[in-house]
């Protein structure tokens, strides 16, 4: 199949345990074609031995199941960004000399404050989203202002943008406004928090 559509192909996600060819087989007959190409095993096997029989092969990549399918996402969407220098990336949330600014140039201060944000944002996105599937359109704002303030000191200011609109909405019961905003307020609050792990911690929860 690769074979066949290797120009179309941006990424494989890798089965390890196929019937017939195992993904292990599967990924050193591509690399054979292509040593280019991002090739992600996907497995429940996360036992030692195993991330080096997938470098072995040709595999580079590792996502553990059950996987979070934001976090999923992300890691997608980054890898073919990465092989693909030439495709246009979205501009990032953070703006890094803004949030020193905001700590008083101190950037050991800022960055012990974006992993607090980071922990203190890992449920947001489903405290926000029960809210509003309840209705509960003041809780929802509540969720959203503290989200606010604190990206606003952290020099994530298309957050912050978003947030104030979307506050706005939900005190105003715009449902309406409220469904776009909510899109685009998860959307922007998930790649700030990619950008918060893969920069500012040894950890790679996108991965």
């Amino acid at each position: 199949m690769y074979k066949q559509h290797q120009e179309e192909i941006a990424l494989i996600l890798m089965d390890l345990h196929m019937p017939v060819m195992n993904g292990y087989e599967a990924a050193t007959a591509i690399r054979e074609l292509s040593s280019n190409v991002p090739i992600v095993a996907m497995t429940a096997d996360v036992v030692l031995g195993v991330k080096e029989k997938c470098a072995a092969s040709g595999m580079y990549h590792y996502i553990s199941k059950p996987f979070d399918p934001n976090q999923f996402i992300q890691t997608v969407r980054r890898l073919i960004l990465e092989n693909e220098p030439d495709i246009v990336a979205e501009p990032r949330i953070l703006d890094v000399d803004a949030g020193i600014r905001n700590m008083g140039g101190n950037p050991d201060i800022y960055r012990k404050v974006l992993i607090e944000y980071l922990h203190e944002n890992r449920d947001t996105r489903d405290k926000l989203s029960l809210a509003m599937r309840q209705k509960r359109f003041a809780d929802a704002a509540q969720v959203v202002h503290k989200t606010k303030s604190s990206s606003g000191s952290i020099g994530a200011k298309m957050l912050y943008d978003v947030s104030l609109k979307f506050q706005k909405a939900l005190d105003e019961r715009d449902e309406g406004q409220i469904a776009v905003l909510a899109e685009e307020f998860t959307r922007l609050l998930d790649r700030l928090l990619d950008e918060i792990a893969q920069d500012y911690t040894k950890e790679k929860p996108r991965d």
